[in-house]
Order: structure tokens, then C-alpha cells, then sequence
């Protein structure tokens, strides 16, 4: 095989017979290749270089896979968690091996192989993102909250909003639109307590979490002062326990994790000086990681040893 030949197609990210024939090669490369196991077939007639498949993460796997698809759909828009890979937000769970798409009425709801469509008669907002029709963010974080785990869809809801892609008010007004439809309440539910402070996907799980568990709502992003200033901004805080709650996501303990130059063992110092700042100040510090919450069981256990339960 001709390896300028596969290193053009590969910088074109999704390969298809088309790109071959517009790059001067012929398409049968692509089948070759995929036989050979340097690439990957993710649909019909689309290809991926198999080494970058390899190490990709699986959400940049699955929006190559979404966008593969585009062209035997039709024009028909992604929507759902399709929709959602697309615009990128943070994912609470696993990515389908489906596409999802959109269709009127009149089409029946009849799935084909590898794709799901979801029929309405409502008239969906569609843009175009990378080159594909999708869903409008607000139609799709409400369409993920009507099908999806409520802490799933309030991560998209509170990324949306932390990162400008929506209001407040385009979520109600989509939600407003499927009123009395399957998975409205859900829906209502998430758009009622998204919150764009949460400034990860850890902190809108653990939020997520305690909402669940109908525990006291904590404040967010509360800051703490001693006589020298300024402590920190706590993830939350429940001022009558005297309480500070923090996701601890390790992202901060990573050499590579965040802008500052600071050596690990520095971070890790710096953390320590201000948890004992925090104590000092007379609060409490309650810490947990992914595994606490991700289990419903381990992190309603943790908040009853801390009586906030």
C-alpha cells in the first residue's frame, strides 16, 4: 500500500471513497487497509486511520462514528446523545452504539441497522455544527433529560450554561415544548436545577447525588476568608453544619492537569495548606472522589457520617 497515499486520507480524519477519488486514489485503498487493520470501518464507505482510532477517547470515537453517518441519513438532523457528541458537552455514563436522528411523523418510527430515529411532529431547531444538521443545544439537553439518568442530563445542562452554549431561558423554552410529551417531567426536572456555577462534571454529579437523596441544598462556590484573605472558593458549603464539601477530581495533582508550572509535590502542598486553612477557620472539610459518587449507596453513606443526611 501506497503510505503517502493512506497518510493523506488519514489527515482527512473520516475517510471515504470519495476522498480517495478526490485525493487522485483509488478507493479500493480503504477496504485494503481495513483488511489489513490500518484502518477502521465505523459505518459504510467510512474509514478511520487505525492507530488514531485506537487513541481516541470513547466520545471522540462515537462523534466520528455520528458524523460518519451523515450521509446515508438523508440530511436527516442527529439528535439525543448523538446530537450531544457533537456539541462536545461532558458525559455521565456510556456513549450508544447507535446514531439517533430526528424524523417527522409521516415516516413511521421504523429504526434501520446502527441508527434510532425519533419521530415528532413538533418542528425541531436545527444548526449546523461541523458540518452536520443536529439538534439546538436547549432540544438537545432536554431530549437527553427525557430519556437519560437525571445526573446525565443535569452535567450537559450545567456545562451548557457554565460555558455560554445556552440560557436559562432557551432550556425552559424547550422544555415548555414537550410539556405533557414522554419524559416531560424528567426533563422539567433537570432544567429546574441545572446551575452553570458547577465547574465540573464531578461537582454536577455530586449535585446531582444529593438532589436524589432530597439532602439540605448546599450554597456553591462559596468563598472563605481567614485574616489573610482569601482561603478558596469550597464546591459547596452548608453553612449551618458548618460544612465545606469537595469534589476531588485529582485533576489539581496532575503535573499536566492545570495551567500553573508548579511542581506536583507544590500542588499538593498548596492543597494541604489550605484545607488546614479551612479547618482553622473552624469548618469542617468533607472530600470524596469519582467512586464515591458515582455510587448512589457510598456517597448517601458518606453524607450520613457527616450528618448533612
Amino acid at each position: 500500500m501506497d503510505d503517502d497515499a493512506m497518510a493523506t486520507l488519514v489527515r482527512r480524519g473520516v475517510m471515504r471513497a470519495r476522498n480517495a477519488r478526490d485525493a487522485g486514489i483509488d478507493p479500493r485503498i480503504l477496504r485494503e487497509a481495513a483488511r489489513q487493520g490500518r484502518a477502521v470501518r465505523v459505518r459504510r464507505d467510512a474509514y478511520v486511520d487505525a492507530g488514531a482510532w485506537e487513541a481516541l477517547p470513547a466520545a471522540d470515537r462515537y462523534r466520528l462514528t455520528v458524523l460518519a453517518s451523515d450521509e446515508r441519513l438523508g440530511g436527516r438532523p442527529f439528535s439525543h446523545l448523538s446530537a450531544a457528541a457533537v456539541w462536545r458537552p461532558p458525559l455521565i455514563g456510556s456513549w450508544p452504539s447507535e446514531v439517533h436522528v430526528v424524523v417527522g411523523p409521516r415516516t413511521g418510527g421504523r429504526s434501520w441497522p446502527g441508527v434510532v430515529r425519533h419521530c415528532t411532529d413538533l418542528t425541531p431547531s436545527i444548526v449546523v455544527r461541523d458540518g452536520v444538521p443536529v439538534t439546538d443545544v436547549a432540544t438537545t439537553v432536554v431530549d437527553v433529560a427525557r430519556s437519560a439518568p437525571f445526573v446525565t442530563a443535569l452535567a450537559m445542562a450545567d456545562h451548557a450554561l457554565a460555558h455560554g452554549l445556552v440560557t436559562a431561558v432557551d432550556l425552559e423554552r424547550a422544555a415548555a415544548r414537550v410539556v405533557a410529551r414522554r419524559g416531560s417531567r424528567a426533563a422539567a426536572r433537570v432544567v429546574a436545577m441545572a446551575d452553570g456555577r458547577a465547574e465540573s462534571v464531578g461537582e454536577s454529579l455530586s449535585r446531582g447525588r444529593m438532589i436524589e437523596l432530597a439532602a439540605p441544598r448546599p450554597e456553591l462556590q462559596h468563598e472563605v476568608r481567614d485574616a489573610a484573605g482569601l482561603v478558596g472558593r469550597c464546591d459547596f458549603f452548608w453553612p449551618e453544619l458548618r460544612l465545606v464539601g469537595e469534589f476531588d477530581g485529582r485533576l489539581k495533582y496532575r503535573a499536566d492537569g492545570v495551567a500553573s508550572g508548579h511542581a506536583l509535590e507544590e500542588r499538593v502542598w498548596a492543597e494541604k495548606v489550605r484545607e488546614d486553612r479551612l479547618r482553622a477557620t473552624g469548618l469542617r472539610v468533607l472530600r470524596w472522589t469519582w467512586s464515591t459518587a458515582l455510587s448512589p449507596e457510598r456517597f448517601a453513606a458518606l453524607l450520613r457520617e457527616a450528618a448533612v443526611l
